[in-house]
């Protein structure tokens, strides 16, 4: 008695093989793109966090005098998912803060209007992918009095330059480094906060971009 064996022919198995890539595809692009927006969302908390902190703490003081990475970690003021534990408990100055992204986190005294008067502090991320950089820049981070946001800067560059050479631009703002695209002003008729997207994506022009926050 013959039995008739019958099963997908080569065509069929070739179409659902093809069916399930694409959908392979899409899931995994969906999934990097929430991703995306989860980390760029978890930024935003961590910086609004440690600038409270920060504020709350210095609230009773004239300047910022002191406050480096170490000095923030000493004083509880970073959330616990920036970091690891320092098994000799000391936090050095530079010790390393991680944002969502992988990227460094610097935390430095700065000038509010003269040199070296201590009287604000900037927030530096780096390594930020430009998608990102434009949804940080474009937020509205808040410009009143009470928020205490001085300026915002952002730049193209490696790790550590958001945490370096900028912070220079962010001492004692003038009337020149206001018109930089790059560094924006609550208020600036030109360069104000939040950033225009045009701005954004002027200033967010690198795979791997600085964000830096000034508080007073």
């Amino acid at each position: 008695m013959r039995v008739n064996e019958q099963g997908r022919s080569m065509i069929e198995m070739l179409g659902v093989l093809a069916i399930v890539g694409v959908l392979s595809v899409g899931g995994i692009a969906g999934y990097s793109k929430a991703m995306n927006k989860f980390k760029t969302n978890k930024i935003g908390d961590q910086i609004q966090m440690i600038s409270t902190n920060i504020r709350t703490l210095f609230s009773s003081q004239r300047t910022y005098t002191g406050l480096t990475n170490g000095m923030a970690l000493r004083a509880g003021l970073i959330p616990g998912e920036m970091y690891e534990a320092d098994s000799g408990n000391t936090y050095s100055s530079d010790y390393a803060i991680t944002n969502a992204f992988g990227g460094g986190v610097a935390i430095n005294v700065a000038a509010q209007s003269t040199t070296n008067d201590d009287m604000a502090f900037t927030i530096a991320v780096d390594q930020i992918p430009q998608s990102a950089c434009v949804s940080i820049a474009t937020t509205d981070w808040g410009g009143d009095a009470g928020g205490g946001l001085a300026a915002m800067w952002i730049g193209a560059g490696a790790a550590g330059s958001a945490a370096g050479g900028s912070l220079n631009a962010l001492d004692g703002i003038t009337a020149t480094l206001a018109t930089s695209a790059s560094l924006h002003i609550p208020g600036d008729n030109n360069h104000g906060l939040p950033y225009t997207i045009s701005d954004a994506n002027n200033a967010c022009n690198n795979d791997l971009n600085g964000v830096v926050w000034k508080y007073f």
